[in-house]
């Protein structure tokens, strides 16, 4: 498909002159002028600018080429408006299901466990921020599942280097309150 670009006076004329075609083809599909006029012009002005270009249209009746452009348009508007990502359903909280229960009661404890994931989110964050970075590069590999020794090699030190330093860390966070 070609792209529209500004239409000569001939074009122009041309295009008012056989303007009832995209009424004709609306018409025909039982489709709302309000709802796809909008869609189809495009096709039928793109219509338009080719049979005036192309030379070797000119053995097709326009009425031909412009309901093919048309349709074309259509058949991209509902492929477009049938993708899965555009039937998504939405259900607000408030919304009842086909049971006639909300999603409060469906999942009574979804806003407590938001919360405590929420708070032991920011616990962390404070905790992590009385810690150097290698310290926090260490509790990070350690969260992981990393035993003290793969650490160890990580930052090429000894197994009691590490052992040693988690100990300072978690002394200095009990003097902290944590």
């Amino acid at each position: 498909m070609s792209r529209l670009h500004e239409m000569t006076p001939l074009q122009r004329q041309f295009a008012e002159e056989h303007q009832d075609t995209v009424f004709r083809f609306l018409s025909h599909k039982n489709l709302s002028i309000e709802d796809y006029y909008d869609i189809v012009i495009f096709g039928y002005l793109q219509a338009v600018q080719e049979y005036d270009e192309n030379p070797a249209l000119a053995r097709f009746q326009f009425n031909t080429i412009a309901w093919t452009k048309m349709s074309d348009c259509l058949g991209k508007h509902f492929s477009y408006e049938n993708k899965p990502k555009r039937k998504a359903h939405t259900v607000s909280i408030h919304t009842y299901t086909s049971g006639g229960l909300t999603l409060d009661e469906i999942l009574p404890d979804r806003r407590r466990d938001l919360q405590a994931q929420t708070a032991d989110r920011l616990f962390t964050m404070e905790v992590l921020s009385c810690l150097t970075e290698s310290e926090r590069q260490m509790v990070h590999l350690k969260a992981d599942g990393l035993t003290c020794r793969e650490i160890a090699e990580i930052f090429s030190t000894t197994v009691h280097t590490i052992n040693g330093r988690f100990r300072r860390m978690r002394m200095r966070l009990t003097e902290l309150n944590f």
